[in-house]
């Protein structure tokens, strides 16, 4: 009998914002970080660790605290367990801040914790990262995978390669990263020899996408930033890659054969015939270092992680940047965030519902009447290039049931009654350009200082008319923008002869595109228009600068919060119009405090036996006996957020308390994955501060 090493799968989800089953859930954008195909390429594995602790740590805290202030009313129990949240919530914020994550980078982070599926397997070649070895029991797992090859006995003959099958059939996964070692790079396809002197039909996106993921994460001392191409171009070729086989398994089947390996018992045919749907993924490789086992003070700290000119840079931190990037590129989204001079806070919290329209009671402000002139700012991410953006808004009496502040819809679902403001174009902090137009512009005070400029996106302004609305009326105010049109370009020689064939520049380009996958429900449709959650406005029953500002409620140039917040804590009761309902979940939610739910998953510690929580099953066919996959939950990484564990093709789901841990260490199969978080070896920088460095030992 074989004995190998645990391979460890962690699924980042926020299954309170989008229930498993629901609509949301299904639709959520997915991507996969591979830490180590190659066991003794080291520095991927830590990089994808860090890029989970640190997403979960400051999600965990910006969803605090839970709920809204508790009623004057309420029981000592439910104030005592705010005034806990709120300490818990200033200590993570000022420990956060300490590190160099800004207000503005925590609530980014949150944000793409809360709105995308994140699968992250940091050793997929677990035997060859315990023994530093490249290869798994002999076979390069990079040339295990079904694509360009003619032998059906030379793929899927590992594990690291089974694994990550499972786990593409499993997910729609638009954008993908492999982290390798041995040169500095970023490629994409063709890595085939059987398209050696081709484009793919995606490569402008891909090209561009690659550029992008160079400037953020940059260089550091005499490591350049990342030279970017074909992998064809800039590496070599190979058959049986993982990069071609994730990319056009599923379009070009003519290279694409069903395997059937001898090792470990055999594996099943049938789980190398891929449908129309599961393999069109963006897998970029991102050869990290030129030495496949850096120095480790070329590896960097885990202070200010976001700022390239820090001595805290290194081969780490700047692929952390680089997955943050591929995080937030994988889907577009546009956001209000000021309005009349008032800056708005985030509409997106994890661990918060928000179906039903709960939009029209938690982001609301109040505007004086008969006014011509109410300026909206907003901003878009999740892409590169903005073709088009516009506001549009009606009362929201007016507006279609299908606006729930939830969901994307479609612009002959919104009906007649939106008015449409003068459209513009623009682009991202992604673009080479950088953010236009410039965060630096903000009139909404606090938006372009809380962070600078370069950790926020492109600020776009508009005038709209509310001088018609009447006194007690609500308008649901709504940015939409079209993005990277440019992603469907392709150059002449592309082979096959087809247009773009991946799910993400379909996702953004093509309303036609929809891909269902059976087994999960999960679907991927295209579209051109990308809807912000609704701001609603109140027309206020006098001018503003009759209303006394209450202490925390802000007042300036003809707008003030009345979020539910507000209304809970001052006891205000303004007039509300029509606005579109609240359903009895929604007040739940909203009633002064946790519901019963939030307060299992939130408080009281973490469930039985959670911190040593394992399901070990194989992955199908593999044998008696032999090398399993096996599935960790990483306790010090884990918040309120969903775990998904694989045993066969069954889910189980649980939902944990956040436990920070006091240990130096995650620990990987036999081998370690040092995370920086407790003086590992520390460094003094300038300031005299202690660094802990990272580990890939």
């Amino acid at each position: 009998v074989t004995t190998g090493c645990r391979n460890w799968i962690l699924t980042i989800e926020d299954t309170r914002a989008h229930p498993p089953g629901s609509e949301s859930s299904n639709t959520l954008p997915e991507v996969f970080l591979s830490g180590a195909l190659h066991g003794n390429e080291r520095v991927g594995p830590t990089t994808v660790v860090e890029v989970a602790h640190l997403l979960l740590e400051s999600a965990a805290c910006e969803a605090l605290p839970r709920g809204l202030p508790p009623s004057p009313d309420a029981d000592v129990e439910v104030k005592s367990n705010w005034e806990s949240d709120l300490a818990a919530a200033e200590s993570c914020r000022n420990k956060l801040a300490q590190r160099g994550i800004t207000e503005l980078h925590r609530r980014w982070l949150a944000r793409l914790v809360t709105t995308r599926r994140i699968v992250i397997v940091p050793t997929a070649n677990a035997l060859g990262y315990f023994q530093n070895r490249r290869e798994e029991a002999g076979v390069d797992p990079n040339r295990d995978f079904p694509y360009d090859l003619t032998d059906p006995k030379l793929c899927m003959q590992t594990i690291a390669g089974r694994t990550i099958n499972e786990l593409f059939r499993e997910h729609l996964f638009q954008l993908s990263i492999t982290f390798h070692g041995g040169m500095e790079a970023i490629a994409y396809e063709w890595g085939a020899p059987s398209y050696l002197d081709w484009m793919s039909p995606d490569d402008e996106a891909q090209a561009q996408i690659a550029n992008a993921y160079s400037r953020y994460a940059g260089g550091f001392g005499r490591h350049r930033p990342y030279q970017t191409g074909t992998m064809n171009d800039v590496v070599y070729f190979v058959r049986g890659g993982m990069e071609d086989w994730a990319y056009a398994g599923s379009f070009d089947p003519d290279r694409v054969i069903p395997c059937q390996p001898e090792q470990y018992g055999g594996y099943p045919k049938e789980r190398t015939i891929y449908d129309e749907s599961t393999l069109r993924t963006f897998n970029m490789l991102v050869e990290t270092s030129d030495v496949k086992s850096p120095a480790r003070d070329d590896l960097g700290t885990s202070h200010d992680p976001f700022n390239t000119n820090s001595q805290g840079n290194g081969h780490i931190s700047r692929n952390i940047r680089l997955a943050l990037l591929a995080l937030d590129l994988v889907q577009p989204y546009v956001s209000i965030v000021g309005a009349n001079g008032l800056a708005l806070r985030d509409d997106v919290v994890p661990l918060t519902y928000r179906g039903d329209r709960s939009c029209a009671y938690t982001k609301k402000i109040m505007i004086p009447p008969g006014r011509n002139d109410t300026l909206i700012e907003w901003t878009v991410g999740g892409a590169m290039s903005v073709d088009f953006t516009t506001v549009l808004f009606a009362r929201w009496g007016d507006v279609p049931d299908i606006v729930d502040g939830a969901s994307q819809y479609d612009p002959e679902h919104l009906g007649l009654a939106f008015r449409y403001a003068p459209a513009m174009g623009g682009t991202t902090r992604w673009h080479q350009d950088g953010p236009q137009p410039p965060p630096s512009e903000a009139i909404s005070s606090s938006i372009s200082t809380m962070g600078g400029d370069s950790t926020l996106g492109p600020i776009f302004r508009t005038m709209i008319d509310t001088s018609d609305f009447q006194i007690g009326e609500t308008i649901a105010v709504i940015a939409v923008a079209n993005v990277d049109k440019s992603w469907a370009m392709q150059p002449d020689d592309v082979n096959p002869d087809l247009p773009p064939q991946s799910h993400i520049v379909n996702a953004r380009t093509n309303p036609q595109w929809r891909h269902t996958q059976a087994s999960t429900g999960k679907v991927i449709q295209g579209r051109n228009d990308w809807y912000s959650i609704p701001l609603t406005l109140v027309i206020g029953p006098m001018q503003v600068d009759e209303i006394d500002s209450p202490a925390g409620v802000s007042l300036q140039e003809g707008a003030f919060e009345i979020s539910d917040r507000y209304r809970m804590e001052y006891g205000y009761n303004f007039e509300e119009g029509q606005d579109g309902g609240r359903d009895e979940n929604s007040q739940r939610l909203s009633g002064g405090g946790v519901d019963e739910n939030s307060q299992q998953l939130n408080s009281g510690g973490v469930e039985d036996d959670s911190q040593q929580s394992k399901v070990v099953g194989k992955t199908g066919g593999m044998g008696d006996g032999v090398i399993t996959v096996v599935v960790v939950i990483i306790v010090a990484l884990v918040s309120a957020f969903t775990v998904v564990h694989y045993k066969r093709r069954e889910q189980l789901r649980r939902g944990l308390k956040v436990v920070m841990s006091d240990e130096d260490e995650h620990r990987f199969g036999d081998g370690t994955i040092s995370y920086a978080e407790g003086g590992i070896d520390s460094n003094p920088d300038e300031s005299g501060m202690e660094l802990p460095k990272f580990s890939i030992d």
